[in-house]
């Protein structure tokens, strides 16, 4: 009996649980990353060089070894000086009124009597550029995959997109890096409504533009990194990646009212959770034999201009990153679908072997791990792990929530969040970070399933040249 009993004592210590996660303390750092003074985090500005700070002081404080990665970029911001736009149909004319009208800092416009094609968003992945229309119309509601199709449309030579139904608030400054291609179009809004009454027309439309070109200015957009060394000679320099993007919608001075999108679901939370996780990490009595590297991302909101970044200018060879665990919208239980307790979804759910992992991680923390049947692979492009997908380093996107009442508007604020649940959900991360980085055996993608070819062929040409 002694002999069994020790035997199953050493089968339970095998592999360490971490401590429930302090929902106070959670609920202290999404009040503050999503406070107004930090003017919702827009990339780059001032309140997100605060939050950057704040980051990397509470990635110290937890025990990691912190810092910054810098990214030099040129700002475009909007002109609204001599913009003069408008609509026909062939019998009648609308001129959208500069006051109602939203764009992205882009080149100059000059368009007269433009052809225009209008497109829905489900049709945008299969959607054929060559000889297309120098206006595109995009009509919603909104979704995974806008951002690359509106890259897609910019080489294809795309002057104006313009955006029905899709309620994304636009932002009014343009990032560009030295090593990436110029966006080539402006993106357009209007709360108009007989300029929308006339989009919404389905007729062959012409549009004749004028719009400035923006101005220019030199600024640094930061990554913040903090490390928690692993503890096995051998493998200690492969690292898993616990990500989550920090920047936000920032404000909009033309709005009435409240003008900061304060982002604290979208994604304070999953910056608190990353946080969280790393003090969680750190009380464990040994550290698990990989490293792993706890990244805030800055500019996702942008099209994942921080985890883009990272991957060009990887801070460790990224050969060595076996997995990315990406976090999005761990706070908020009020799912547009009903409400989402006790449970997290991952995107690309069979994907890799991640979720081995996080489902034993939700065993071991009495937290369900899901698949989404509708949204899991749809979603899967649609935040920070696609960047390290499509190089080739299994990911997913680890949320509570796809969709939520505030989501991307003004009510996305800090009291919503329901903190006991953030609390449960991020000891689960934790716990699943933990074992990932532990694990004897390399996490891979999934060769039975057919939507992983592109980034297990990516895998291959990485690891050939490891």
């Amino acid at each position: 009996m002694k002999l069994v009993i020790g035997l199953l004592c050493l089968s339970l210590g095998a592999v360490e649980v971490v401590k429930e996660a302090d929902a106070k303390a959670l609920s202290a750092i999404v009040s503050f990353l999503a406070s107004d003074s930090l003017e919702g985090r827009e990339t780059p500005s001032a309140g997100q060089t605060i939050a950057a700070d704040y980051i990397a002081s509470e990635f110290r404080r937890t025990g990691l070894k912190a810092s910054f990665q810098d990214a030099k970029v040129s700002v475009r911001r909007v002109v609204r000086d001599g913009f003069d736009v408008s609509l026909s149909d062939g019998s009648k004319s609308v001129k959208v009124p500069v006051d109602t009208a939203f764009w992205t800092a882009g080149p100059k416009v000059e368009l007269s009597g433009a052809a225009v094609k209008v497109v829905k968003m489900a049709e945008l992945r299969e959607l054929k550029t060559e000889g297309i229309e120098p206006v595109v119309i995009i009509e919603g509601p909104g979704g995974p995959g806008l951002q690359q199709a509106v890259m897609k449309l910019s080489t294809a030579g795309v002057k104006v997109v313009i955006l029905v139904g899709i309620p994304m608030p636009l932002p009014i400054q343009t990032l560009e890096f030295d090593d990436q291609p110029k966006m080539g179009l402006v993106m357009l809004r209007t709360s108009n409504a007989d300029a929308e009454a006339m989009l919404k027309s389905g007729g062959a439309l012409k549009l004749t533009a004028k719009i400035a070109m923006a101005t220019a200015s030199n600024d640094v957009a930061r990554n913040v990194i903090g490390i928690l060394p692993g503890s096995d000679p051998k493998l200690k320099d492969e690292y898993v990646l616990l990500t989550a993007h920090y920047d936000h919608l920032g404000i909009r001075p033309m709005n009435e009212g409240d003008k900061v999108y304060n982002g604290a679901n979208d994604n304070a939370s999953g910056v608190a959770s990353i946080i969280e996780s790393a003090r969680l990490i750190g009380q464990l009595p040994v550290a698990p034999k990989r490293s792993i590297m706890f990244v805030a991302f800055f500019g996702e909101e942008r099209g994942l201009l921080g985890s883009r970044y990272f991957v060009r200018h990887p801070l460790v060879p990224l050969a060595k990153i076996v997995a990315n665990i990406n976090l999005e919208q761990t706070g908020r239980t009020d799912s547009s679908e009903g409400p989402n307790v006790g449970q997290v979804n991952l995107t690309g759910y069979h994907f890799s072997t991640i979720h081995k992992h996080l489902e034993e991680a939700g065993k071991a923390t009495a937290l369900k791990v899901v698949k989404h049947e509708k949204f899991s692979d749809p979603y899967f492009n649609a935040s920070d792990n696609a960047a390290f997908a499509q190089v080739g380093v299994p990911s997913t996107t680890m949320s509570v929530t796809y969709a939520f009442p505030d989501y991307h508007q003004l009510g996305d604020e800090w009291e919503k969040i329901d903190y006991a649940n953030m609390a449960k959900v991020t000891r689960a991360i934790a716990q699943g970070a933990y074992l990932a980085a532990d694990a004897a055996e390399r996490i891979v993608w999934n060769a039975d399933e057919p939507k992983t070819k592109a980034y297990r062929e990516a895998a291959e040409k990485l690891l050939q040249a490891k």
